[in-house]
């Protein structure tokens, strides 16, 4: 008789290959995500994917063009992050709804409320049965850890 059970490991491997399929769709879906906002004059249009990239502006007119520069650089800021925002929002309800299709959820996964919850979560997922160093891992506004 081996280490394993062989139930066990097609088990396993059966687990394995469906995590896989939801995380490939994870992936795929997030990645289509797009949102549309316009500013309340209706002066332009930012589209933003659901990891947060623009993926387009378009300017309605030229009305943009009476906006003193600071109040046209505020606008297109305000805009952008009201499309980002949505666009995020969207892709983790989504992410949401997919991580209940894992066939065993780790933690809190499919109860996240925000992005800044969800890296929460997947950082403990990787950290939780780490050595304690005495300082806990930050990532800066790019996502790179220090």
């Amino acid at each position: 008789m081996g280490l394993f059970d062989e139930s066990l490991l097609e088990a396993a491997r059966a687990e394995l290959a469906r995590t896989e399929e939801v995380t490939a769709r994870i992936q795929r879906e997030g990645a289509a995500v797009r949102h549309q906002v316009s500013d309340r004059g209706k002066l332009l249009t930012v589209t933003a994917s659901g990891d947060g990239e623009i993926t387009s502006i378009s300017f309605r007119g030229d009305g943009y063009r009476d906006l003193a520069p600071a109040e046209f650089a505020d606008l297109l800021v305000k805009t952008i992050e009201q499309a980002r925002a949505g666009a995020r929002s969207i892709a983790l309800a989504g992410l949401r709804d997919l991580m209940l299709e894992l066939p065993s959820p780790i933690g809190r996964m499919g109860e996240v409320d925000s992005s800044e919850e969800l890296v929460e979560e997947l950082l403990g997922m990787f950290t939780r049965n780490m050595p304690d160093s005495g300082a806990a891992p930050v990532a800066d506004r790019n996502g790179h850890w220090s």
